[in-house]
């Protein structure tokens, strides 16, 4: 906590297969503002392809000698069932050269009895030190054209070879074969065999997918998806969402995607039929979240006017059944919690409300939002309104002009959960800075509302964030001190005594372990003193009566602002500790409080310290200008102290105040105007 006040950033809110392969939501035509380069445009650009190949150039062989080099391959194959894998298959590799070098026809039973022998763990490494596996890795990258069914099996040979074998995938990696894979994703004949090996390929391999990243692997899927490549093929889609996901976070591969990457993962988000389960769903939110964390994709996002499709994002995680099981259930919450996570962070942007003003559609459909009884979506509409009142105007216009405030109040009022308080509280409290606004803030009952929040130990957030608010509406405003100061229902019990809603705040500052909880109320006080002492001075009947209800109905009235002085970690709030006490001595009743506080709070041992400190310890300027107002104040202080000598000032204290006054006190006010330095 950070007690100087000012507007902030409205709070959002307080697994992959591990098996190898064998809002009215906006209209999505929206996302379409930004541009989506073809897939032919992406894949041609990609990272530059393997090295030459080293495969044989073209040579005839007549048919009975191909039909032999394919039998030979054969014993081949069945010796290594039986024998050492790699002592068996030393000669394939010259075996497919020559069937190669020829263009045989038995190329692709061949490839197929190959691709079929990488389904034994066993062979796999073989494979890699025999030369198998890098010759059907040329034949993959080859330029040349050549027959689908013998790149399908080069492609499930490598696939296999790859799985668990991080030998066979470092030769991918090394000589970017990942990008000639990719470069068969738009075969309509090949993608079902793509997709697993890509996945083979990357899972627990963070070289692969780094590399895959960096060929832009994820706006190439989504665009696959987009352009229905997987209609019919329901079962590949999981491959894709999981391989989005994996390499979905490599830095590499968002600074290079396309601008287009986002429009997709939205527009596919609210897909129906691509999105139709919670797993999917939630991890296209995922690749959505990484991709915002980068605020090249928040601007495009902001300026090409995506965020309405954003919360129609959101106001789809709600439609799911609620028979889902509990991983989806919990997917589907931590879905949520990214969405509004993300538009936290983008309206919390400079450039957010030169797009999406105050009479926007999106800030109006916002505002309907603060009435749902869905927790996510009031979040939401806490969230970005919230960060929209960022000027005086704004928020005045929001209070007074469009009423905000009352649905606000209402939703501190109602029974939900602690994170739409949280949010509320926030956005109530960027409202409350504007100056016109405390007094309808007041009037609309925001004191109480948030009294009843004082109480709320479950969630020390809110605790704070009501305490602090309490404090914001109160400054400088006498009405709505007035109003802190107001009797508390009778509660049936037979006590005379009256309480306050102060009272409340004072019981709390007694229960809470909590410094920033204690040092907000002690500002509380503190900024009463500010208003009432100097009025009552004035003679102001209002001030004069507040001012003794102030002090005659809370007896350790003082002890808050005794916390301020007591801490150290913020030098700011003792200064203005110093400051509020010095205020309260100067009356009567004040005194009597601010003397009871002194033993309590051990407050007479840092009153030394501060008088007795060198002008020259302070090493920066600001230091010297702050430790010089502090000396002032205490020694107002302990003058008005001694000068009221209150019964409940000890005669130890006095000793000490009087000592104090001779050695430290009489020099500071001959060098500063005996007045109270705040």
């Amino acid at each position: 906590m950070e007690p100087p006040s000012g507007r902030t950033d409205v709070p959002g809110s307080m697994q992959s297969n591990d098996h190898q392969s064998d809002l009215n939501p906006g209209t999505v035509g929206s996302a379409h503002r930004v541009q989506c380069p073809p897939l032919s445009q992406v894949l041609s650009e990609l990272a530059s392809l393997p090295p030459a190949s080293t495969l044989a150039a073209t040579e005839p062989l007549p048919s009975d000698k191909q039909k032999k080099l394919f039998e030979s391959l054969q014993i081949c194959l069945k010796a290594a069932e039986n024998a050492d894998v790699s002592d068996a298959l030393k000669e394939t590799p010259d075996i497919l050269q020559k069937l190669w070098k020829c263009r045989s026809p038995y190329l692709v039973p061949a490839a197929e009895a190959m691709a079929n022998g990488s389904r034994a763990p066993l062979w796999r490494v073989s494979y890699g030190k025999t030369g198998v596996f890098d010759f059907f890795l040329q034949l993959i990258a080859s330029k040349e054209t050549i027959d689908n069914r013998v790149i399908l099996h080069a492609l499930r040979l490598v696939g296999n070879s790859c799985a668990d074998t991080n030998e066979n995938r470092e030769t991918v990696v090394e000589h970017n074969y990942t990008a000639a894979i990719v470069q068969h994703s738009s075969n309509p004949d090949l993608i079902q065999v793509v997709i697993p090996v890509l996945y083979n390929i990357c899972i627990d391999f963070g070289p692969a997918q780094t590399q895959l990243a960096a060929d832009k692997i994820v706006y190439i899927l989504l665009k696959l998806v987009k352009d229905g490549a997987f209609k019919d093929k329901d079962a590949l889609l999981d491959y894709v969402f999981e391989l989005i996901e994996l390499v979905g976070e490599q830095e590499q591969g968002i600074a290079s995607s396309p601008d287009g990457t986002i429009s997709l993962l939205v527009e596919l988000a609210l897909d129906e039929d691509v999105a139709s389960t919670p797993a999917r769903f939630s991890g296209l939110v995922s690749g959505l979240a990484t991709y915002l964390n980068n605020t090249r994709f928040q601007e495009i996002c902001i300026s090409s006017y995506i965020v309405p499709d954003i919360l129609g994002v959101l106001s789809r995680s709600l439609t799911f059944k609620t028979e889902s099981s509990a991983e989806d259930t919990q997917a589907l919450a931590q879905s949520r919690l990214k969405i509004n996570q993300i538009l936290a962070e983008i309206s919390g942007s400079t450039s957010f409300a030169q797009y999406y003003p105050l009479d926007s559609p999106l800030a109006q459909s916002l505002k309907t939002w603060l009435k749902s009884t869905d927790d996510q979506l009031q979040i939401c509409s806490c969230v970005i309104l919230g960060n929209l009142a960022r000027s005086d105007a704004t928020c005045e216009r929001m209070v007074q002009d469009l009423k905000i405030h009352e649905e606000l109040i209402s939703i501190l009022k109602s029974d939900v959960r602690g994170a739409v308080l949280h949010s509320a509280l926030g956005f109530l409290k960027n409202l409350a800075i504007a100056g016109n606004n405390r007094l309808v803030l007041g009037e609309a009952g925001i004191i109480p509302a948030v009294s009843r929040l004082w109480q709320y130990e479950s969630v020390p957030q809110v605790q704070f964030a009501a305490t602090s608010i309490a404090r914001q509406v109160i400054v400088a405003a006498v009405d709505n001190i007035s109003r802190l100061l107001e009797g508390l229902p009778r509660d049936g019990t037979d006590s005379n005594d009256e309480r306050t809603y102060l009272s409340l705040l004072l019981a709390l500052f007694q229960k809470t372990d909590s410094t920033p909880i204690k040092t907000e109320i002690g500002r509380t006080v503190a900024s009463i003193c500010r208003t009432l002492v100097p009025q009552s001075r004035e003679g102001d009947p209002t001030a004069v009566a507040l001012l003794d209800r102030f002090f005659d109905l809370h007896e350790d009235i003082a002890l808050p602002v005794g916390a301020m002085i007591a801490q150290s970690q913020w030098p700011v709030v003792r200064s203005e500790g110093w400051f509020a006490m010095a205020l309260m001595a100067s009356n009567k009743a004040g005194a009597m409080a601010v003397s009871r506080s002194l033993q309590r709070m051990e407050i007479l041992p840092l009153l030394e310290k501060t008088l007795g400190a060198e002008a020259s310890e302070p090493t920066e300027e600001i230091e010297q200008v702050q430790m010089k107002k502090d000396r002032d104040n205490i020694s107002v202080l302990v003058q008005e102290l001694l000068k009221s000598d209150p019964d409940t000032l000890a005669e130890t204290d006095k000793s000490t105040m009087q000592q104090l006054m001779h050695s430290h006190v009489s020099r500071h006010l001959q060098d500063s105007k005996s007045t109270v330095n705040g």
